[in-house]
């Protein structure tokens, strides 16, 4: 049986393997969030959504040769979906 893959909480970004996952301050393993966003129990950008949304734009164009229009659209489709963005 294969195992769940869970998707960070923070960026989207699917973890499946062991090294994918963000750390607690514990320094066991978070489920929730992958080891770009959460290190130590801490997320390693305190920004608030909008300027996510820059970064991942950035990020998508630069590394994984989207188009910024297309990146920009699914940045701000899925992020607002994401636990760490809800309002409480």
């Amino acid at each position: 049986m294969d195992e769940e893959v869970l998707i960070c909480q923070s960026c989207g970004m699917p973890m499946a393997a062991a090294e994918d996952f963000g750390t607690d301050a514990d320094g066991g393993q978070c489920r929730d969030y992958c080891r770009h966003c959460r290190q130590e129990g801490k997320f390693t950008a305190e920004v608030e959504l909008p300027e996510f949304i820059e970064m991942q734009v950035k990020i998508a164009v630069e590394n994984l040769g989207m188009d910024e229009e297309e990146a920009r659209a699914v940045a701000e489709m899925t992020l607002p979906e994401l636990k760490r963005w809800q309002k409480e």
